[in-house]
């Protein structure tokens, strides 16, 4: 059982004009996050990588396949019970951070535990110390409008992080930074990642970002192709 698999996963889109055919995007996909492995998708825009993440963390449904979370399968599942598996087994980081405004980091961190029912000291106590460990003891009351790009997107990580999940789904997260702040992100959750012992799937249009994990696959004209595999 994996955290996250796909089996024979196709995606297509409708035609824009009458008369024309769909547009496929994913062309039976077959991909299995491992326990403990980062694993990374590079691939040109448009070339289907955020459409499989959000596959393969149950956002987006396949027209074709099977998708599995910690060994259900996404399509037996109600809406409810779809999100209920997300919250506790997937932590998603995406380029626009999705940060609620009217939240404090601590709060926007503590947020997904809440949902899952735990009690407030829990969630405190689990969101202050991830907020300690990157760095953020000092903006942790501070709102996302008071907060850099980088802070807001370790923020981010953190959240993914505070209900212990299985697996990190990351899209592009850190295509909206600078360099300075892209390296700092990345070395955060290369670390966290291997620290928390979580599985990682990452997109990322940055080769050298893709290069730090175990697998990286390229995806292009629909399939997937293993670059490498040092896990």
């Amino acid at each position: 059982m994996y955290p996250i698999e796909l089996v024979k996963v196709s995606k297509s889109f409708p035609a824009v004009e009458k008369g024309e055919k769909d547009l496929l995007i994913l062309d039976q996909i077959d991909l299995a996050v491992e326990d403990g492995v980062s694993t990374a998708i590079i691939g040109k825009s448009g070339s289907g990588k955020s459409t499989l993440l959000q596959i393969a963390g149950g956002l987006d449904k396949p027209v074709s396949g099977q998708v599995f979370c910690s060994g259900t399968d996404f399509a037996t599942l109600s809406d409810r019970d779809k999100s209920y598996q997300r919250n506790r087994h997937i932590g998603f980081i995406f380029q626009a951070n999705l940060l609620l405004e009217d939240f404090s980091a601590l709060e926007n961190v503590m947020s997904p535990a809440l949902i899952a029912g735990k009690t407030e000291k829990e969630c405190r106590d689990r969101a202050v110390m991830l907020l300690e460990r990157t760095g953020l003891k000092e903006r942790m009351n501070h709102y996302p409008a008071q907060l850099s790009g980088g802070e807001k997107q370790r923020v981010a990580i953190c959240r993914a992080l505070m209900n212990d999940p299985d697996v990190i789904l990351a899209d592009e997260p850190t295509g909206a930074l600078d360099e300075e702040n892209a390296s700092a992100v990345e070395d955060l959750l290369i670390e966290l990642a291997g620290t928390e012992k979580k599985s990682l799937l990452l997109v990322t249009h940055n080769n050298d970002f893709a290069s730090r994990c175990d697998k990286v696959y390229l995806l292009k004209n629909r399939k997937l192709t293993l670059l490498k595999d040092e896990k």
